[in-house]
């Protein structure tokens, strides 16, 4: 996998901070994650455009400003335990795992949870749990305490 870290701070400069996003902990995190490390192979260099790009099971990746200013708006921060509804390529989870204390996520395609877990033990993201399934969180002692859906649900409206 080539070194992607320089197009990944361009994208934090050019599409998150001079679009608005503000958060410390967002613009951190965006920073450190290699989103190239959640596509596929082929398309390894447009990990940061401004596009969303395909993952799979028909599904797709969300191009970084959208998933920083999802965050942003939802208003995660350190110690948090978020629930994510949706995860696919695990991209997002592995933002929110560098904020939040603790992220949850779901994800109704087999093969994208399959993925996604393996990527987090790789990457070394041990605060994530990634389940099957396409209902609420169930099992376990630990549940969230701050749900964030990317078919989206902020405690307001960003643009108000």
């Amino acid at each position: 996998m080539p070194d992607l870290s320089p197009l990944r701070q361009c994208m934090v400069v050019a599409q998150l901070a001079h679009r608005g996003i503000q958060d410390r902990y967002v613009i951190a995190a965006m920073g450190k994650i290699p989103g190239e490390a959640f596509v596929a192979a082929a398309l390894e260099e447009f990990a940061y455009a401004d596009v969303p790009l395909p993952i799979g099971e028909e599904q797709t990746i969300s191009q970084p400003y959208v998933v920083a200013l999802m965050i942003e708006a939802a208003a995660v921060g350190p110690g948090d335990r978020v629930l994510e509804v949706g995860a696919g390529s695990g991209y997002a989870a592995a933002v929110l795992s560098q904020i939040a204390h603790a992220v949850y996520a779901i994800e109704r395609h087999r093969s994208l949870v399959q993925a996604a877990r393996a990527r987090f033990a790789r990457l070394g993201y041990d605060n994530v749990e990634i389940r099957v399934g396409t209902g609420p969180w169930v099992g376990g002692k630990s549940r969230p305490s701050t749900p964030l859906s990317y078919r989206p649900v902020a405690r307001k409206c960003p643009w108000h």
